[in-house]
């Protein structure tokens, strides 16, 4: 009978211990819980632009692309892209089909429709181009007289100031900066916007020597940004990412020598047909 109380006693040790060995994994190293650190759980999906160059091409390759990529690159999160034209991209933006999609110019009217991290991925400066010699007197937008042709891109944003005269014009909305660049040299519209990287890109492949036009004014001088949808659970920890990233490649000089090696044609975009 002395050893009853002993024996019991140990039954109840054995009977404790799998509750013991169960309760032990709450160390971090055994965490089932992921976290957004880990990027084997992220899926950023991305919709590329399909008619920029030279800032993404048909193929959805150009400075943005290599810009976004080395971004988040820095966090170990790989995004995969969907090329697209630009206004499917916004539509599917919407949507939420996709996470983000560039190129985005941050402006009132996409600010109230999107996310946007701090930092952009460039800044673009667009111009007023003429014939030489044509429409003298326009030096500004206070100086078009209305019902002036003038030729953009079909679903670009050309800024705020832009968005206040636009009633007044008579937009020839097209799909190619190579559009513009011919409508404008027969004389078919008053005067062509075109951004000031995109316009040297496209008359250098067509062989036009950028004397042919005259860049009259400044439109606007716009960031550009990759958009994240509201309806993506993870948008605004996608933009910080991509924030952290570019800041370290413009830290380092990586983010000068991507914009070097496609603007010298070491990575060749070419033309595509868009939205």
């Amino acid at each position: 009978m002395s050893k009853s109380p002993c024996y019991v006693f140990l039954l109840l040790c054995f009977w404790a211990l799998p509750l013991t060995v169960t309760a032990q994994p709450a160390t971090p190293e055994h965490s089932a819980t992921p976290t957004l650190n880990n990027s084997d759980l992220v899926n950023v999906r991305l919709g590329a632009e399909n008619s920029w160059p030279p800032y993404s091409d048909e193929e959805g390759q150009g400075i943005s692309t290599e810009l976004i990529k080395a971004a988040f690159a820095k966090s170990g999160v790989v995004p995969s892209f969907q090329t697209l034209p630009y206004a499917r991209v916004l539509h599917d933006l919407d949507s939420g089909k996709i996470d983000g999609g560039f190129n985005v110019n941050r402006q009132s009217t996409t600010e109230a429709k999107y996310i946007f991290g701090d930092v952009p991925l460039f800044t673009v400066e667009a111009y007023w181009f003429f014939l030489p010699g044509t429409h003298p007197g326009v030096k500004s937008f206070q100086d078009i007289p209305n019902k002036f042709r003038v030729g953009v891109i079909r679903d670009y944003e050309y800024g705020d100031e832009y968005e206040n005269h636009r009633h007044r014009f008579n937009e020839i909305k097209v799909s190619q900066q190579s559009q513009i660049i011919r409508m404008l040299k027969q004389g078919r519209i008053d005067a062509g916007i075109m951004f000031e990287h995109e316009a040297e890109f496209n008359m250098r492949k067509m062989q036009l020597k950028s004397s042919l036009f005259d860049k009259r004014f400044l439109n606007h001088r716009g960031d550009v940004y990759v958009a994240f949808s509201h309806k993506s659970p993870r948008a605004r920890w996608m933009a910080q990412q991509l924030d952290k990233g570019l800041l370290e490649l413009m830290q380092t000089g990586e983010y000068e020598t991507l914009i070097g090696d496609v603007l010298n044609n070491k990575q060749q975009p070419t033309e595509r047909t868009t939205h």
